[in-house]
Formats: structure tokens, C-alpha cells, sequence
């Protein structure tokens, strides 16, 4: 682990080898694996800087991502390491805190990159709090800052749908907030198509996912896409009451390379 990475202000390196049961049917790292990598990098960085989500509860407060822009170049094998490269990189006025991400494999080369924006979360109000303006002191002049292309998941909208999982959510789906994990969306989304044989073998190149509504434990809903072009458009859907969780794009990666 080195913070301070490559002279950006208050990132964190964090390597993770690649398990067996991190890949897939391609013998490569999953996209869902690399959210979890991500998430478990931001965790630590978060940590490090005194704004971790342990020290937050213990105020009343708490960090809930809200949205996920992803592009992968490449996914690595099992066996090989993935060094995410973090750091706070702004913020979208007093209520959405941001976040970048780097992927680099054993040579330095880069994975993937992505960009996240987090909610500050007063827990026993359940709504959304302004964050306080000491934050700003964790993104000096100059922090580098990047915006993935958008592809439309904040407004994905489904005319038909093609293909659909029915999913009810665990209490082991559940993270620090007793709501469901965010990665768990990725995967729920991803096991709507497994009839797009280009998505199953070499994986997703680009994601943008919005969440929308937190789900818990023992709540039925359903995973639907349909097609838009190259691009696959998503939804999780509450049939109880229509609530839609999460929305999201992807656009499937040519081939998986190694």
C-alpha cells in the first residue's frame, strides 16, 4: 500500500491478487470484482484521511455511493496483481463528495479508470447532508480530476424489455449501512444478459450506473435490460411499488485480451 501516489494529493495505491473464485468463465477478473476492489480502495484511502465510513457512523453520518462511471481496457487473468490508485478528487457543490480510480496492472500500464460521486448521509434523518466544508482541504489545487464519458445511465430508460433475472436480496447482500451492497446491482444487472454472449465472454468495457433507492434484506425485485444499438440499458425494479433502485448503460468490451 503507498498513499501519496505518484505525487497526488492524499491518494492510496492498494494491490489485490486476482483468486480463483474472482474470475470468470474467460479465467479473468469480473467487472463486479473490480468494483469491489474499488470500493474496498476507497474504504481504506477514506480511512487514512480521517473521513472512513467507521469514523462517519460514529457521528451519525455515512458515505452511500451515487453513481459509477467505469472503462476497462483490459481485464488481467486469475493469479495476476491490480493496483487501484485512489484519491478524493472534488466535489459537485455542498452535497456530492468525488472520487477517481486508476487500474494498473504489474507493469504500471492502465486496466481501467473510473470516477464516483458520494452522498454524505445523516443516518437517523436518512437524508442527504452538506458536507462540511473542511472537505475541501482533501482536494488542493491542482488534485487531477477526470470525467468518463456519459452513456446514459443517469436517464436510462427501458421501451422494451429483453431479457430479465428475478432476484431476492440476502442478508449477506448487506454492507456497513444494513442496506444492499452497490456491487450487487452490477451483478444483478450482468445476470440479465446472459444471452448477450459478447457481455458473458469478454466483459463490460464501459458502465455508468446510477443508484437510485437502497434495497434490504428479503425485498423480491427484478434485473431487466434491453438493447440500444452496441449499448445495453438496465433497470432494477421493486414490483411492490414500482420503485426503480438503480439504473444503468453498459457497453460491452470487443475482446477480452490478456
Amino acid at each position: 500500500m503507498n498513499c501519496g501516489a505518484e505525487n497526488i494529493p492524499n491518494a492510496c495505491d492498494v494491490a489485490f491478487t486476482v483468486r480463483s473464485y474472482e474470475a470468470g468463465i474467460a479465467n479473468h477478473v469480473t467487472l463486479p470484482t473490480l468494483c469491489n476492489y474499488m470500493q474496498e480502495a476507497a474504504g481504506v484511502n477514506a480511512a487514512r484521511l480521517g473521513w472512513g465510513i467507521q469514523d462517519l457512523q460514529a457521528e451519525g453520518l455515512t458515505w452511500m455511493l451515487s453513481r459509477l462511471r467505469v472503462g476497462v481496457i483490459r481485464y488481467v487473468p486469475w493469479g495476476e496483481t491490480v493496483t487501484v490508485r485512489t484519491w478524493p478528487s472534488g466535489t459537485k457543490g455542498r452535497l456530492i463528495a468525488k472520487r477517481c480510480f486508476l487500474g494498473l496492472d504489474e507493469k504500471g500500464d492502465e486496466l481501467f479508470r473510473a470516477s464516483s460521486e458520494w452522498l454524505y448521509v445523516d443516518m437517523a434523518a436518512q437524508k442527504i447532508a452538506k458536507l462540511p466544508e473542511t472537505f475541501a482541504d482533501l482536494v488542493p489545487v491542482g488534485t487531477p480530476d477526470f470525467e468518463l464519458s456519459d452513456i446514459g445511465g443517469k436517464f436510462a430508460h427501458l421501451p422494451s424489455v429483453e431479457g430479465s433475472a428475478e432476484i431476492l436480496t440476502r442478508h449477506s447482500d448487506l454492507d456497513f449501512n444494513d442496506h444492499v451492497n452497490n456491487v450487487h446491482y452490477v451483478e444483478w444487472m450482468l445476470e440479465s444478459v446472459k444471452c448477450k454472449v459478447d457481455v458473458v465472454k469478454c466483459g463490460v468495457g464501459d458502465i455508468d450506473i446510477v443508484f437510485r433507492q437502497a434495497a434490504k434484506a428479503g425485498e423480491a425485485l427484478v434485473s431487466e435490460f434491453c438493447a440500444d444499438g452496441e449499448k445495453m440499458l438496465h433497470a432494477i425494479r421493486r414490483p411492490s411499488d414500482g420503485a426503480i433502485l438503480a439504473t444503468a448503460a453498459m457497453v460491452p468490451l470487443r475482446e477480452v485480451g490478456v
